[in-house]
């Protein structure tokens, strides 16, 4: 009996969750330079239930539509979904919001790329239908973005004092929400916990688990240093004892008590984020830099025969003492390639999310 698309959607899903387990996404991100999306693995089981919560809504609707197989599932038709999502009325409302819109074309992408359906230059995105949604320009509907963390504090001081020490927390270590309280995957065990701080040299560090199961070390910032030492006295371990790989760290996970559950989503974590990156970047371009740093670059190479785009891979060179400016802030490259590895990321162009002027 052949399967419906519901169960070729999930096995599509599962087949590239399961590819994920075997490649590093950093290795896959710096092998495309961070600039196209992977459409053929999945590197958690988060991203996993929500592409396929997205799944089943989508398989609905090519039921109700009378397709019935991939090939029938073109570009044309993926796209009649996201106008029928954006036109379809949602608890009184207009519309699903632009993030969801969007987080649906990647589950198709992922789908119809992955399984070969598709070729890459036929995906589909939100941004090139017209009419489509876009993020609130509000303030208060992006939690407030556009503010510093001390305008923030000073609007918001009875949610500041309520969640004063998580807030402390993002602020020392510049982790993300996640990363604080912890993810389902774990039941909660690989936030930052009794098993996440050590020593080293008489400063503090912590270990943490970032997007798609990275995991990376991220100093404390030595202003704060007094409040996370008496916030959390006895739970920092010397340096000697910490994670030394990959399998050390999971079996701390499975004993690491958490020092937060989930917070109010009223505390918008990427502004205390970006207090710590310009807090970090001013402290790291004290240093002097030097050498050179090899970064992965493709470039446009033609097509082939079925009109799929082709990439020439190379590499450029970069000077680590060489002055660069990223939004508001100067500093060395070799000062942002590090503030990047802090942040868990390994793109320079996503600090500018941190670093931008106006910030």
């Amino acid at each position: 009996m052949p399967k419906n698309l519901r169960h070729i959607f999930r096995s599509e899903l599962i087949k590239q969750r399961k590819s994920g387990l075997r490649v590093a996404r950093n290795e896959i991100k710096k092998s495309k330079n961070g600039k196209y999306a992977d459409y053929r693995h999945i590197y958690s089981d988060n991203s996993y239930r929500k592409h396929w919560g997205r799944a089943q809504k989508f398989a609905e609707y090519c039921k109700q539509n009378g397709v019935k197989s991939l090939n029938e599932i073109t570009p044309e038709f993926a796209r009649s979904y996201l106008v029928f999502e954006r036109d379809k009325s949602v608890r009184g409302y207009s519309g699903y919001s632009a993030s969801t819109i969007a987080s649906d074309a990647l589950m198709v992408n992922h789908i119809m790329i992955g399984s070969k359906t598709w070729r890459e230059d036929e995906k589909v995105l939100k941004s090139q239908i017209p009419n489509m949604p876009h993020r609130s320009q509000d303030i208060i509907k992006q939690r407030n973005k556009n503010l510093t963390a001390k305008e923030w504090v000073e609007r918001y001081p009875h949610t500041y004092n309520a969640y004063r020490g998580q807030i402390t927390a993002i602020r020392a270590f510049g982790i993300r929400r996640r990363e604080l309280v912890g993810g389902t995957s774990q039941n909660g065990r690989d936030g930052l916990g009794d098993r996440s701080l050590y020593e080293r040299n008489g400063h503090i560090w912590a270990i943490v688990q970032g997007k798609g199961g990275k995991i990376r070390w991220t100093p404390c910032r030595k202003d704060l240093e007094p409040q996370i030492r008496s916030m959390f006295n006895g739970k920092i371990r010397p340096w000697k004892d910490r994670p030394r790989n990959n399998n050390d760290f999971k079996h701390n996970v499975k004993i690491n008590q958490t020092f937060y559950k989930s917070y109010s989503h009223n505390v918008p974590a990427h502004i205390f984020r970006a207090e710590y990156a310009q807090h970090q970047i001013q402290e790291l371009n004290q240093k002097s830099y030097s050498g050179n740093k090899e970064i992965p670059y493709y470039r446009r190479n033609g097509r082939d025969a079925n009109g799929k785009q082709l990439y020439a891979k190379t590499t450029k060179t970069i000077d680590l003492s060489r002055n660069y400016q990223i939004g508001a802030y100067k500093a060395q490259y070799g000062a942002f390639y590090q503030l990047s590895d802090y942040m868990g990321h390994n793109r320079l162009d996503v600090l500018n999310s941190y670093l931008g002027a106006g910030r």
